[in-house]
């Protein structure tokens, strides 16, 4: 096992690109937070030359500093044979949590730019950069239900500078971190991308069918933003822009869409792909992940929650009861109900 660099990045679910791709980034810095994409969006993306191209953030305020290869035994403009661990701050239980990895990679002491884009989807996102590079067929991305590993904080971890070598006299709860990264890496398989006819696409297991119905609708429309959310939430920006509404905000801090109200000042929106089945299930998701906003927003918001079907009566009262609005498609309009 060659030397460990970990770089810690925005969480996504695939990392195979945002444009035009069912998932989106979370977290990762002011950045991300600011212009809702990042360089690290195409991290497990095999590009059209077999590689993969990764990124780690190494700018602060405007200095784009250089990865210190000597920490790990290199020297010169890059260094080779080395295991980077990606990790990322999961939203929803918190912790660094390892996301995958690349064996035997070359880590590059400065920034480098793309001569052209090794893929359409680097294009599309705009990816110019890269720190680390690696052959596909090196690289490992968990599973959303496979992030289990959870890296420490502390003295002798990873601080605020985003990537981290272990010191050569780790602590013991570090000692212990690195022997649980090696059994991972060597003895567990994860999500594994590999070359394929469709190059650029990771092999998912299949789940065991759940028969619980929140698990079902957990599985169906939370696990990954789907095609439809995707559908769903650009028709009622239509909808919006079409009443006037101009200042419009997408994917901003988590929040699927927020604008402000000549009446209800700013509304933070959580849309929600559902059928009438499981309207209640994508309601009560909602009605969490909007409180956790609206807690973390520096401003006061109202919260609405935009359905793909008129709830029943009783799901809908759930909502108004508790201080949310409810826009459901209907035709080709949104009817809004607020408390």
């Amino acid at each position: 096992m060659g030397s460990l660099f970990f770089c810690n990045i925005g969480w996504m679910n695939r990392y195979e690109g945002l444009k035009g791709k069912p998932d989106k980034i979370v977290g990762g810095g002011k950045y991300v937070d600011e212009n809702e994409t990042g360089h690290e969006v195409c991290n497990f993306l095999i590009a059209n030359d077999g590689y993969v191209y990764g990124h780690v953030e190494t700018i602060k305020k405007d200095k784009d500093r250089a990865i210190r290869l000597e920490a790990f035994g290199g020297e010169g403009d890059h260094s080779s044979g080395i295991d980077v661990v990606w990790t990322a701050t999961d939203p929803d239980n918190g912790g660094r949590r390892v996301v995958g990895w690349y064996r035997n990679a070359t880590v590059f002491r400065e920034r480098q730019t793309f001569s052209r884009k090794p893929s359409r989807q680097h294009a599309r996102d705009n990816v110019t950069t890269y720190r680390i590079q690696a052959l596909g067929k090196n690289v490992t991305r968990l599973g959303l239900d496979e992030r289990n590993l959870v890296m420490g904080k502390g003295p002798g971890w990873m601080g605020h500078t985003p990537w981290w070598t272990p010191p050569i006299s780790p602590s013991q709860d570090i000692r212990k971190f690195l022997e649980q990264i090696q059994n991972l890496i060597n003895g567990k398989k994860g999500t594994k991308n590999a070359p394929s006819p469709n190059r650029g696409q990771v092999k998912s297991k299949s789940p065991s069918t759940p028969t619980d119905p929140y698990v079902k609708y957990v599985q169906a429309y939370e696990v990954e933003v789907t095609p439809q959310h995707n559908e769903l939430q650009e028709r009622f920006e239509i909808f919006l822009k079409a009443c006037g509404i101009k200042d419009l905000k997408s994917n901003l801090g988590s929040v699927d869409l927020r604008f402000q109200d000549s009446e209800r000042g700013l509304i933070f929106v959580e849309v929600k792909p559902c059928q009438l089945k499981n309207s209640r299930y994508a309601i009560r998701t909602a009605m969490g992940q909007l409180l956790d906003y609206r807690h973390r927003a520096p401003e006061k918001a109202s919260m609405l929650i935009v359905l793909e079907v008129k709830p029943k009566d009783n799901d809908l009262d759930l909502a108004i009861s508790n201080g949310f609005g409810v826009a459901y498609l209907t035709q080709q309009k949104f009817k809004f109900v607020w408390p």
